[in-house]
């Protein structure tokens, strides 16, 4: 197949540990023609470094470019640029999360039917093979009583000082205040007039790093019915330990609990999927380390003794068979697996999740 001509709008620290190269690296299947960003000193520097000569500060300009596809990895929502993109004529793939609101994804939904152009959410999860194949293994199950979602995060500087990161302190200072004032005013439009604190959580960590789990748990027993509760705690750290439970009609309750334990440089992610007879726990590394596997482990009975079997399914990295996927799509007219309207529920989950939350996230009761 023929490859595909892209354009990169946002150049961040994920830019660089994973999409930049891994384009590079799939050469076959991509040629990376231009790339955008705020700062002028980041495309000048990665400019050079890809040896790409189209840069730019302003994402129009950058879709106007003869390009078959975009790839939208700014900060903040991604509606604009991606809305822009289509209305251009290129295929367009996003980072989670695509959006804020429900209603800029209608708004991206209804362009990329209206364009006739694929929209994808780079859910990188969903295309782990590590993934797949614990997916499979809790479909055959039989039991399956309750589901186990942890996610222990360090702090991300930990994990960055391997890689090779440009950052440059030359975007206006107006500049950032805006989008600071765009984001903060979509979050009231998506969950209200909550505190200050739980919209910068909406922000950063529902949508920034939960989402992931919801979006994964999704692609294995659907979309939970509702979350019971939301609490969290201590009330006097920028990033709480966050927990939630979830229910299925006539299935398993899954209880996630998401926790910023800063200085232990210790990844850990898992969901575990617990049952009489069989347990399955997929456990996801940093998702800034490259080509680390995706341990399986499953546990059962055979013959009336316990067995427990730590599968690796490959070294393939997720990023790299997601951007492969999009290809195709893009190739053979597929529609994406994890595309606008798998994004859409991902966000109005998580405004349930959020609203289920105790007010001010501590004390007093739950609401629906």
């Amino acid at each position: 197949m023929a490859r595909l001509r892209v354009g990169v709008i946002g150049c961040g620290t994920v830019a660089q540990i994973m999409w930049l190269p891994n384009l590079r690296q799939l050469d076959e299947h991509f040629e990376l023609k231009a790339i955008c960003d705020l700062s002028p000193g980041l495309t000048e520097s990665l400019g050079r470094y890809y040896n790409v000569s189209r840069c730019f500060q302003d994402y129009h300009d950058l879709v106007a470019e003869d390009l078959d596809a975009v790839v939208v990895l700014t900060p903040g929502s991604h509606a604009a640029p991606a809305i822009a993109a289509m209305e251009a004529g290129k295929h367009v793939i996003v980072e989670k999360p695509m959006c804020f609101t429900q209603r800029e994804a209608d708004c991206m939904i209804a362009a990329s039917k209206r364009c006739g152009r694929h929209l994808m959410v780079a859910y990188m999860k969903r295309y782990d093979p590590g993934y797949r194949y614990g997916r499979e293994c809790v479909r055959s199950m039989r039991g399956l009583r309750y589901v186990q979602v942890n996610v222990l995060h360090p702090s991300e500087p930990q994990y960055f000082a391997h890689h090779r990161i440009k950052r440059f302190s030359d975007v206006p200072q107006a500049t950032l205040e805006a989008l600071q004032r765009e984001a903060d005013q979509l979050a009231v439009e998506a969950i209200g007039g909550v505190s200050d604190r739980l919209r910068f959580l909406y922000l950063d960590v529902f949508l920034g790093s939960m989402i992931h789990d919801v979006n994964a748990l999704r692609g294995i027993l659907g979309s939970p019915d509702s979350s019971m509760f939301t609490t969290l705690w201590p009330d006097d750290v920028t990033y709480p330990t966050i927990t939630t439970m979830f229910t299925y009609k006539q299935g398993p309750r899954a209880v996630f609990t998401w926790s910023y334990l800063s200085d232990l440089r210790d990844y850990f992610e898992e969901l575990a999927f617990l049952g009489e007879e069989s347990r399955v726990r997929i456990q996801f590394p940093s998702p800034f380390l490259r080509h680390f596997p995706t341990p399986v482990e499953v546990q059962g009975m055979e013959n009336g003794a316990e067995y427990r079997k730590r599968v690796n399914v490959s070294y393939a990295e997720a990023f790299k068979e997601e951007l492969l996927h999009f290809h195709e799509c893009i190739h053979t007219d597929r529609e994406p697996l994890t595309n606008g309207s798998e994004g859409k529920e991902d966000i109005a989950f998580l405004q349930k999740v959020v609203a289920a939350a105790r007010p001010e996230g501590l004390g007093g009761e739950a609401t629906r």
